[in-house]
């Protein structure tokens, strides 16, 4: 199985988190460099779908059990 989201969108700039189009997880964009090394845009990393989510649902059941 896949885990790993095969999307990678092109943004604006990197001063801010975005969202993946296709799987919706929130990523801080890097930057893309030319052959003389200059800035030639932003782009959103490679990233797992899933781990974010399962994450939170332990930390939430966490909470639940230990009252905090």
């Amino acid at each position: 199985m896949d885990d790993w989201c095969d999307q990678q969108d092109t943004v604006r700039d990197g001063n801010r988190i975005y969202r993946c189009s296709k799987c919706g997880k929130r990523l801080h964009p890097r930057a893309i460099f030319n052959g003389e090394g200059d800035i030639q845009g932003f782009r959103l990393p490679r990233h797992k779908k899933k781990g974010h989510k399962i994450k939170a649902i332990k930390r939430r059941q966490h909470k639940m059990r230990t009252g905090n």
